[in-house]
């Protein structure tokens, strides 16, 4: 996913039928920014609940306070559609409305969504979510519907200046499992890895199936596309005992950063994802070969050497 842009309106890239992402956690703190930021206009005051009108300066310094407080604290989503209110050059205004898919008959959102395929007509469905698209699908899409009433619609305002980003588009569905269901996954059971050769049919459903003995990041909760570039690095390398230590770590800091990208960055990355289990027990087989191989030396040497030594006495009896 991506911040919305003022210019994605205009450019058609956003519709008021586009499913958007918005961070309900940060709007208050990010339009009052935008209020005291905006063209430095001396005239423009906040008021508190309480009618409490203060100096721009000490409102500058609570939202600091208040920034840093709050850092820490798990960011809230929800599903948005946006209209236009008005728009100028640097600035427009959306009025959002919150909107949830009934999925009652489903345990999780995503409970639909059983391949691949499912997957690119689900996120096709994201971006222009209607009732004649979801009827174009062969995925059953859940009933989408929009909430009422004040504490489900929300302003936002874009514009030429502000860094904060609150409303986000391009949706996928690693983006709504991460923001919406708290990582909760059917196909990992929220483990972020699976084992592509154990998965009783479902690793081949998002081409994903390969051998036992590494861990595969999950085709759904991380993103089918990212699963499958992993699963050609894991295919190809899983007994390569020459891979380069470099090309390990490039591995491995893909999946540190896409973990990190969907907000799991607690979760420790197995060695199976990066280096390969069997190809890991290989290199110690191979370790323990040698130093037998080594001790049998040895052992074959002193053969040689009481061998002699036997000879030496024989002879000497004789």
């Amino acid at each position: 996913m991506r911040p919305v842009d003022i210019t994605d309106f205009p450019r058609g890239r956003v519709t008021q039928d586009t499913l958007l992402l918005l961070n309900t956690s940060r709007l208050g703190l990010r339009y009052a920014k935008q209020l005291l930021t905006r063209d430095h206009n001396p005239d423009i005051t906040i008021r508190s609940k309480g009618g409490k009108t203060l100096p721009n300066e000490i409102w500058t310094k609570i939202l600091k306070f208040t920034r840093e407080r709050t850092k820490g604290i798990d960011d809230q989503f929800c599903l948005v559609k946006a209209e236009i209110v008005t728009t100028s050059p640097t600035t427009t205004l959306l009025r959002c409305f919150r909107h949830e898919f009934n999925h009652s008959g489903y345990q999780l959102l995503t409970g639909c969504i059983e391949s691949s395929l499912c997957v690119s007509e689900f996120e096709d469905y994201l971006a222009a979510a209607t009732p004649a698209v979801a009827e174009t699908l062969e995925v059953e899409v859940p009933e989408l519907r929009r909430l009422s009433g004040p504490d489900n619609t929300f302003d936002v305002v874009l514009d030429t200046t502000s860094t904060g980003r609150c409303l986000y588009t391009d949706l996928e569905v690693p983006d709504l499992i991460a923001r919406l269901e708290d990582g909760d996954c059917w196909v990992c059971s929220g483990n972020k890895f699976i084992c592509p050769g154990c998965t009783g049919g479902i690793a081949q459903e998002f081409q994903v199936f390969m051998s036992c003995g590494v861990d595969l990041a999950c085709p759904l909760c991380i993103g089918v596309e990212f699963s499958q570039n992993h699963k050609n690095f894991l295919d190809h390398n899983l007994w390569n005992e020459r891979l380069l230590e470099d090309e390990k770590r490039y591995m491995l800091e893909l999946v540190e950063d896409r973990l990190e990208e969907l907000g799991y960055a607690n979760v420790q990355v197995p060695d199976g994802a990066w280096y390969g289990t069997n190809g890991k027990e290989s290199d110690e087989e191979g370790s323990y070969e040698e130093e037998s191989d080594e001790e049998g030396g040895d052992k074959d040497r002193g053969d040689e050497e009481g061998g002699d030594k036997e000879g030496g006495d024989e002879n000497h009896i004789v």
